[in-house]
């Protein structure tokens, strides 16, 4: 057992050596996936600046340098996990132009594929559960702007709403997906018929009405 804690000494030394020839923008980047796995795994009330420090093997001061505060790195963590999840739905519609049905079926994978972690944490943000700070709650209004205005000339073109309308009519669209989302993740439903029913939902809402 010395022998091995030695070992395993030298290996995270070791490790802190290498972290310290890391480029200003690749250790913001280590810095904002650790905090990410943190929260992803213990949730957003565990993130803080010593639970970063300790998680990623640095010091505070060096979590302070690239995150002067709490409500800093809550936010730039909140985005880092966000921003995949955005640039594949913003593909999705792309690929399916004009199309609502089949672009909100190609984004449904960019969630669903998440690893649960990652996909309890947008959760928690896009619910407003994610706690109850002030930074939190401009940063779910964000999210809700952002994705509602990705989704908007899709709803303007196929189902005639516009402006605040559409961009409405596109949260309600998302939150739909997200509660199917929340009962596969609870087992209520199969991933394959959680998504059928969803997009037979879709389906009925884009359906054209015959004249």
């Amino acid at each position: 057992m010395p022998r091995q804690s030695s070992e395993s000494a030298r290996a995270a030394a070791g490790a802190g050596r290498k972290r310290s020839y890391l480029r200003r923008g690749e250790r913001k980047q280590m810095l904002l996936d650790v905090a990410a796995g943190v929260v992803e795994a213990q949730g957003w009330t565990a993130l803080s600046m010593s639970a970063l420090a300790t998680a990623a093997g640095v010091s505070r001061q060096l979590v302070y340098h690239y995150f002067p505060n709490l409500e800093t790195l809550i936010a730039k963590t909140a985005w880092h996990i966000f921003n995949d999840t955005i640039e594949g739905t913003r593909a999705s519609i792309a690929a399916h132009p004009g199309n609502l049905r089949e672009a909100a079926e190609s984004a449904e994978a960019v969630t669903l594929d998440l690893p649960p972690g990652r996909g309890d944490a947008l959760w928690q943000l896009i619910a407003g559960t994610a706690g109850a700070t002030p930074e939190l709650e401009r940063i779910r209004r964000g999210i809700r702007q952002l994705v509602a205005e990705t989704w908007q000339p899709s709803m303007e073109s196929e189902l005639g709403l516009e402006g605040e309308d559409a961009r409405a009519g596109s949260w309600m669209m998302v939150m739909a997906f997200w509660g199917m989302r929340q009962l596969v993740r609870d087992g209520d439903l199969s991933r394959e018929r959680g998504t059928a029913i969803f997009n037979a939902l879709l389906d009925r809402l884009t359906r054209t009405p015959e004249s």
